[in-house]
């Protein structure tokens, strides 16, 4: 590593343990978890985080031999790999020379087959680091890649996260996540959303906005992250007739253009944020919207030459949008889950008790919702909705409550015979 680099390194991490110094533990590890969820600029590595207990061990590392210990050092063994023997090295270095052609995966199968690789065996991940430092690791051959584009409006969605600013939430702040989707053909943002979770829900949230304003597309590309490869977004687009791709991993060039996108969100809208303005979610959604409506929809596009809202509005106008009652697309949204009801013809959930009809009672029901905060619960059978589903109302019960266990008496049965006016 650099001098000068690691030097500065050493004076970040000064600076950060700096302020308790003099103070008690307790206080040194109150403060270093305030620090562990601030972002620092490390030199040469960009934006980073530190764990409580790394930077407690620089502080301890300062205390006991000064600034010096809390300079990075490179590893005395840089690139030795202490696992292989140079009796091992020299036999992976003649079999590689057999075998150039294979995969790092098939070339480590042929060395276990050929018994080159210790005992215990070295790992796969270390025959890789080594292949790759002497330089005999298999050149991947660049896979073509042919720019394309839809022919029309909703052919094809594109979508992908992208992290945003702090905003702020309360007396703290949170990193604000950007789930936009952007139409090939126009490059039109047909939904988009800050929220807090790269899950399901802000797909939900997203993708619903998209199909409710602009129609379905035929087909949808995301990413492998585990939201989109999710069970219940492949159920989504099965029911909706909406065909999901996924690209391969760590394969962003092929989304390119949600990609361009969001640099251009960084260097024209992002850059106009200040760092010291109190921003909410929900103010900072408003300025995007407000973002894209006056701005981004209408400059020319370079990618088309043409500006996203003109190149909209001359394929809806060829091609009409295929839209969907919003009832029957909330129905294609909803989570199911199952639940027994008790004798008393509640259920729980999510920390709430409901009530469902008595003919119910002693059977598993299926309940779905949408994946909102405060969600509606219903109830179905064989797949139809029956009824919406309601918490119990324990003072409304008990003003129809009637004891079984007591026999009701007529006031005519507590006079004695005779003395009936």
């Amino acid at each position: 590593m650099d001098k000068e680099i690691a030097e500065a390194i050493g004076l970040l991490r000064h600076k950060i343990i700096s302020p308790v110094l003099m103070e008690s533990g307790r206080s040194q590890m109150k403060y270093f978890i305030s620090q562990s969820e601030k972002e620092f600029d490390v030199p040469r590595k960009g934006l980073r985080r530190f764990k409580p207990n790394t930077m407690k061990t620089w502080l301890q590392k300062y205390k006991k031999n000064g600034f010096a210990a809390i300079i990075p050092r490179d590893r005395a063994d840089k690139n030795a790999y202490r696992k292989i023997s140079p009796e091992t090295a020299i036999k992976l270095k003649d079999l590689r020379a057999e075998f150039p052609e294979l995969s790092v995966a098939m070339f480590y199968r042929q060395c276990l087959k050929n018994d080159i690789l210790q005992n215990p065996p070295l790992c796969i991940a270390t025959v890789r680091r080594f292949l790759k430092q002497n330089k005999l690791a298999k050149a991947a051959t660049p896979e073509a890649r042919k720019r394309y584009e839809m022919g029309a409006f909703g052919e094809l969605y594109v979508g992908d996260y992208m992290h945003g600013p702090l905003v702020l939430v309360g007396k703290t702040k949170r990193k604000a996540i950007l789930f936009a989707i952007i139409d090939d053909h126009s490059r039109f943002i047909v939904g988009h959303d800050f929220a807090f979770h790269e899950n399901t829900t802000a797909i939900e949230k997203v993708f619903k906005e998209a199909i409710l304003t602009h129609g379905l597309p035929l087909k949808i590309y995301l990413d492998n992250g585990p939201s989109f490869s999710s069970h219940y977004l492949s159920k989504v687009c099965a029911h909706l007739n909406v065909g999901l791709i996924h690209s391969k991993p760590y394969d962003s060039p092929s989304r390119g253009k949600i990609e361009r996108f969001f640099r251009t969100v960084r260097e024209c809208f992002l850059a106009g944020i200040r760092v010291d303005e109190e921003l909410t979610l929900d103010g900072l959604n408003e300025r995007f919207r407000i973002w894209l409506r006056d701005d981004y929809h209408r400059k020319i596009h370079a990618g088309i030459s043409a500006r996203p809202i003109d190149r909209y509005t001359i394929s809806l106008a060829k091609y009409p949008r295929k839209m969907v009652d919003p009832d029957v697309l909330n129905q294609h949204f909803m989570v199911s889950q199952t639940r027994k009801v008790k004798k008393d013809a509640t259920f729980s959930y999510e920390a709430k008790i409901y009530e469902a009809p008595a003919r119910f009672i002693g059977q598993t029901i299926e309940i779905r919702h949408l994946q909102e905060e405060n969600f509606e619960l219903f109830l179905y059978e064989n797949g139809v909705q029956i009824s919406l589903l309601k918490p119990v109302d324990a003072v409304e019960n008990g003003k129809i409550f009637r004891p079984s266990h007591v026999e009701q008496t007529s006031f005519s049965k507590l006079i004695p015979p005779g003395e009936e006016k």
